[in-house]
């Protein structure tokens, strides 16, 4: 269902972390600062030590909109829906249709629900020259309004009334998982009419490659890695079913390759009731359908310089360790493969017309050359 099938596009090596190996996130977000609980478990967020991992448009202003508060009615009427209570919640479409309505109004918030090392700086970057985010990474920062908690996930009973209050200061903001959930992300109330919710899915042993500062500490550069460092990470079990481990209630992508059916679905079942699903592999057309969905243009941005794409088992270069971390991240694998159904671009799509329009010319498609193509040359402040 995704809107870009990315499948069929080259693996290239995006800013994001795609093909290289860095050393953190840009934005240097701290969980522990910019929220008010203790963590439990350990950080494995990409949020330190980075000098190479998106490219960063320069930070604009985050001065606070003036939505008007909301309470009245909320009414789209091409759906006859006058409030939440007329949602079959099981009629994704009719609540995808109120969500995004309100967002044009200016009456729903725009949240990214980002897996560390998926696109999440590039998104956050393309949010703020549209109009007001958080000042630090999407996420926090001090122009957080007092009236609503700084914690994540949010109760379902505290969805409605932090989204809309949020909307009155930002049109977009970011939730970071690099670290365990505290608490399930399915209490969220995704249904909410006031709350668009995107999460930008990757493929698992790409992201596993990521890499950050912990990483590189712990098994060194990528390209000194000897066989034996290769092992280790391999067998390392902080990045297992990363994905899955933040997106069930029980962490159940934890248990590797033992991690059962009932695991993947409870995945799926989170993922059918967020708004819209993007593909990491044609990120660029995905922000640009988005926008296309919400009603706004992204600015022209440029784009990142072509390299030829490597696979992750080439970077890792034994076909016994690849196929090792394959099996036990085989559960993010299949959730990843599933996910690509809800796409809102089909990638698969798009990289065989790339590939049919340079025949002709012998050439490499590679997706840093489309990478950072956005729709449109005006941003429409929201």
């Amino acid at each position: 269902l995704s809107l870009v099938d990315c499948s069929a596009l080259d693996e290239g090596d995006f800013d994001d972390d795609l093909n290289v190996a860095d050393a953190g996130d840009v934005d240097q977000f701290s969980d522990a600062i910019n929220y008010n609980y203790t963590l439990n478990a350990t950080d494995y967020s990409d949020d330190k030590f980075d000098a190479e991992d998106d490219s960063v448009f320069n930070n604009q202003s985050d001065s606070k909109s003036t939505n008007e508060e909301l309470g009245s009615e909320i009414s789209l009427a091409s759906n006859n829906i006058t409030n939440q209570d007329n949602i079959n919640i099981d009629d994704r479409e009719s609540i995808r249709a109120l969500q995004i309505e309100n967002y044009k109004k200016g009456d729903a918030l725009l949240l990214n629900i980002h897996i560390t090392h998926h696109a999440g700086t590039t998104f956050c970057a393309a949010m703020k020259q549209i109009g007001n985010t958080p000042s630090n990474a999407c996420n926090g920062g001090d122009d957080w309004p007092e009236t609503v908690p700084r914690h994540r996930p949010w109760e379902y009973d505290e969805t409605d009334r932090n989204a809309i209050e949020l909307r009155k200061v930002y049109h977009f903001i970011s939730w970071e998982f690099g670290i365990i959930p505290p608490i399930p992300l399915e209490n969220v109330n995704w249904e909410s009419p006031h709350l668009v919710s995107v999460i930008v899915m990757k493929d698992p042993i790409d992201r596993r490659l990521s890499g950050d500062g912990t990483i590189l500490k712990m098994f060194g550069k990528e390209k000194y890695r000897s066989e034996e460092q290769w092992w280790e990470f391999a067998e390392y079990d902080g990045s297992i079913n990363f994905m899955l481990t933040r997106l069930t209630p029980d962490h159940c992508g934890e248990d590797g390759e033992n991690a059962t059916d009932t695991c993947l679905e409870q995945g799926k079942d989170l993922l059918r009731r967020f708004t819209y699903i993007l593909d990491v592999r044609c990120i660029d057309e995905g922000l640009e359908a988005l926008a296309g969905e919400l009603g706004f243009s992204l600015p022209a941005v440029g784009k990142s310089s072509g390299k030829t794409s490597v696979t992750a088992r080439e970077r890792i270069g034994n076909d016994d360790i690849y196929d090792f971390i394959v099996e036990r991240n085989r559960r993010d694998l299949e959730l990843y493969e599933w996910s690509k159904s809800l796409s809102l671009v089909n990638c698969s799509a798009l990289e065989e017309e790339l590939f049919d329009d340079d025949d002709d010319n012998n050439d490499i498609i590679n997706n840093d050359d489309d990478f950072n193509d956005s729709a449109g040359n005006d941003g429409n402040v929201l």
